[in-house]
């Protein structure tokens, strides 16, 4: 386990009251970012198979960066399942629907990692999974979307003084 995984693991508890990994306060995006680089998402932003309720709140009320180092927001909202992502006039032709995983119309496209990777939400978990295109590959990234905003403030704060690490916090293998 990577000294990040530790630390996540030691500061995470198994009863949290946001029903996720972490209990991270509400304004610390925008405390981090700026308030104006933080987007927040209402019901109507969501497919149906956004079941998973904490992580319905996590991005109605604390919300995701809208452009960072090593991940940028789509900011196209309603947020599409993989499926609806492929399947959309704009993308038409870039990528092969029937190369999509099992599930991809739970798997909610957030946005874009450094490269050729996606990042997505499991509807149903909350589960987050940077899903690389090339490959056709979904490999797990984070826990949940509070892990992932604790690895982008991070990124934030120690990004210059981590050097290489800065993938790694991210969960990303350096290129």
């Amino acid at each position: 386990m990577s000294t990040t995984g530790a630390v996540l693991t030691a500061i995470s508890t198994p009863a949290t009251a946001s029903g996720l990994a972490l209990d991270l306060p509400v304004r610390l995006l925008d405390q981090e970012f700026g308030r104006g680089r933080v987007a927040r998402f209402e019901d109507v932003d969501f497919p149906v198979t956004l079941t998973h309720e904490p992580t319905r709140r996590f991005l109605r009320e604390t919300g995701l960066p809208a452009d960072e180092v090593l991940f940028s927001l789509d900011t196209d909202l309603p947020l599409p399942t993989l499926t609806e992502f492929y399947t959309d006039e704009e993308y038409a032709g870039d990528f092969r629907v029937d190369r999509l995983p099992a599930g991809a119309d739970r798997l909610i496209r957030l946005g874009r990692l450094i490269g050729d990777a996606g990042l997505v939400v499991d509807g149903a978990s909350g589960e987050i999974l940077r899903w690389t295109e090339p490959e056709a590959r979904l490999d797990p990234l984070n826990r949940d979307v509070s892990e992932l905003v604790l690895a982008l403030c991070l990124l934030r704060t120690d990004g210059a003084q981590a050097g290489g690490g800065v993938e790694a916090v991210a969960g990303i293998e350096p290129a």
